[in-house]
């Protein structure tokens, strides 16, 4: 089950609204930081639902070389050899 960004948002404004009354900075600390965590949540499930639905990453095929088979050389009436060297 997913909690609705609605949810989210009334439980950070919630913890904004302990932050600016929180006694001192330490809990105004925590209280941001939770703020902050629901953040990362929120736009961690968003993301997640983007890359769950996004198209899939193109492969790129790569030509396959073939070894060449005997009787594909190219026959040559001054060739002396199998060799692209023998000359």
């Amino acid at each position: 089950m997913m909690i609705s960004y609605e949810a989210m948002i009334v439980q950070m404004e919630q913890l904004v609204q302990n932050a600016k009354h929180a006694q001192d900075e330490q809990q105004m600390r925590e209280q941001l930081t939770a703020v902050k965590a629901l953040c990362d949540i929120v736009l961690g499930q968003r993301n997640l639902k983007m890359e769950q639905t996004a198209m899939p990453s193109a492969t790129v095929q790569l030509p396959v070389m073939r070894q060449a088979n005997l009787s594909d050389k190219l026959q040559e009436s001054d060739a002396n050899g199998d060799s692209i060297f023998d000359f």
